[in-house]
């Protein structure tokens, strides 16, 4: 909205004080007959001050009378309202309707200012939105935790788009269950996933704007609020904002929301991927521990550049007399051969497997031409990690893991 909550809008009507009372009304009501919005009427300098003072309230200013001094003062206020004067003038207004040309002009004139005036505040009200959001949206994706996220995503609900009254509800197992919240402690309360507006919401992947509660009939506090914004995150849960007043939402609130949630799902999902890699990462590693054939675990380094972090297992330290335990450096100073090292730092980003031929010498001081397979880790961000095996029969368990 662009100044106030009224949707008609709010125009000011100003008479002079030279004006007869009795033909000042009649101009007025005639008016005000005409117009689809609010109005409020000043006279003379009172009309200055209400402009001055509550400038942002009013979406036009319409001056019935061509008194110069007036018209000059009311021009002189900064204020960015348009301002139109129904008379003739040489001050710097908006626009200007010569009585001739009737009531009905100056009123469809007022309307269009309203309109147009409505449009480019909500224009700016937007871009100021979008700006706080996008503020938040970083604080939204480097969440490292559930928790974390729930809470950025209602502090951008709050601050960058105004919501008083927002929860963030997540699905644990059959129910909807509340996660963070501005509502009182008593309205903060767990559904089923088929249950009220939010299990509509989640079952239907789609956003709900109810305006009347009281006439939904799947609304489960229809005696507490009257309308509300109901939009899924993902697979997750929900977020939703409610009021007491009907239709306090418009289409372009809902569409705010949508794009918080999208930043809170897609960091939820990440999340998710990277809870899922780690129980794989985890579950290959132990597996490395426990081959009984020597395996090297190489891992770029995400602070040096041309670093790695690498990890031997005890049959590697058997096979060729090191022991190297875990390990920070250059492939350089931990590989002893340039094929090993041409094989680890071509295979560090790769999606396949791949098997190399190396010459190595073992702990009893001869050289063996070992196979030496490459097996790419799942990683979800831009660090490329592999296990190293050399002459595994153990490989081929290796080679079946998706490393999509």
């Amino acid at each position: 909205m662009s100044r106030g909550e009224e949707d008609r809008g709010r125009v000011l009507i100003v008479v002079s004080d030279r004006d007869p009372v009795g033909n000042a009304d009649d101009r007025v009501a005639s008016l005000q007959a005409r117009l689809g919005s609010e109005t409020v009427v000043r006279r003379g300098a009172t009309a200055v001050e209400y402009v001055r003072e509550l400038g942002p309230t009013i979406d036009c200013v319409a001056v019935l009378d061509d008194d110069p001094s007036l018209v000059e003062l009311l021009a002189g206020v900064e204020t960015g309202v348009p301002m139109l004067v129904y008379g003739e003038t040489d001050a710097d207004v908006d626009d200007v309707v010569p009585p001739s040309a009737g009531v009905d002009t100056l009123a469809d004139c007022i309307s269009r200012e309203v309109s147009s005036d409505r449009e480019r505040s909500e224009l700016v009200e937007a871009n100021a939105k979008l700006t706080a959001l996008s503020r938040h949206a970083n604080a939204i994706t480097g969440c490292q935790t559930v928790e974390e996220v729930c809470e950025q995503t209602l502090d951008a609900a709050v601050d960058a788009l105004a919501f008083t009254f927002c929860v963030v509800a997540l699905v644990e197992g059959d129910y909807i269950v509340p996660r963070t919240s501005t509502l009182r402690e008593e309205n903060q309360t767990s559904c089923r996933l088929d249950e009220g507006v939010a299990g509509r919401t989640l079952q239907t992947g789609e956003t709900q704007r109810v305006d009347d509660l009281h006439a939904d009939e799947d609304a489960r506090f229809r005696d507490t609020f009257r309308s509300v914004v109901s939009v899924p995150l993902g697979q997750y849960g929900v977020i939703q904002v409610v009021s007491d007043d009907v239709g306090h939402f418009g289409e372009r609130d809902a569409e705010f929301l949508e794009i918080l949630a999208g930043y809170t799902t897609e960091t939820l999902s990440r999340l998710d991927r990277e809870s899922a890699l780690r129980q794989e990462r985890d579950r290959l590693h132990a597996f490395f521990e426990s081959l009984p054939v020597p395996a090297l675990y190489v891992e770029e380094d995400p602070v040096v550049s041309d670093y790695v972090r690498c990890e031997t297992n005890a049959a590697y330290d058997r096979t060729f007399g090191v022991s190297r335990g875990y390990e920070r450096g250059t492939l350089d100073s931990i590989l002893p051969t340039e094929t090993e090292r041409r094989l680890f730092a071509d295979h560090l980003q790769s999606d396949e497997p791949v098997v190399g031929t190396v010459e190595r010498a073992v702990q009893t001081g001869e050289t063996e031409s070992l196979d030496l397979t490459i097996v790419p880790v799942p990683s979800s961000g831009p660090v490329g990690a592999v296990y190293g095996v050399y002459n595994c029969e153990e490989t081929r368990l290796l080679t079946s893991f998706d490393s999509s």
